[in-house]
């Protein structure tokens, strides 16, 4: 029978849960930043409603529309919206949402709801964006693109475990 051994990589576990947490940061933010853009930004209220939480949370329509304002593309600028910090050396989650009332149906999410009819405003969305967004492998481009950004910076790049050097 095989003997069972063990060794110990001092620092390797807090590494690894590094690199898990600035991926996870990176990712959320980059998300949100794909939602703000590829959504409708008809008053640009929507897009400025994107929030990240840490934590499996809810994320509740709380925000009201201020009242009709038109931006054009060349003049549509979301805020920049940026995840919390992770604390402790623990596995950090992000959830990501919309607080806006009509999130739904700007998410075309309410099949009972058309976004716009009639003489009301153009959508400034394609139809279905958001479930595009998350299937069409959009999602999976910006979850690869923010672990190889990450993956190149210095200070996580190289585990730097115990001297092994010879004394």
């Amino acid at each position: 029978m095989a003997r069972r051994t063990s060794f110990k990589l001092p620092g390797f576990t807090t590494w690894v849960d590094n690199i898990k947490n600035e991926v996870s940061k990176a990712a959320a933010e980059e998300i949100v930043n794909d939602l703000q853009v590829s959504g409708p930004y008809w008053s640009g209220e929507f897009a400025d409603a994107w929030v990240i939480k840490q934590g499996k949370t809810r994320v509740n329509a709380t925000e009201e529309p201020s009242g009709p304002r038109r931006l054009t593309p060349a003049s549509f600028n979301p805020k920049p919206v940026t995840a919390p910090p992770p604390s402790g050396r623990k596995s950090v989650q992000y959830t990501i949402g919309n607080e806006m009332v009509y999130r739904d149906i700007a998410m075309d999410l309410d099949p009972e709801r058309v976004r716009w009819k009639g003489g009301q405003p153009p959508n400034t969305a394609p139809q279905d964006w958001y479930r595009t967004y998350v299937e069409a492998g959009e999602l999976r481009q910006t979850l690869e693109k923010a672990t190889n950004r990450v993956a190149k910076n210095p200070k996580i790049r190289g585990f730097k475990g115990p001297n092994t050097s010879p004394s």
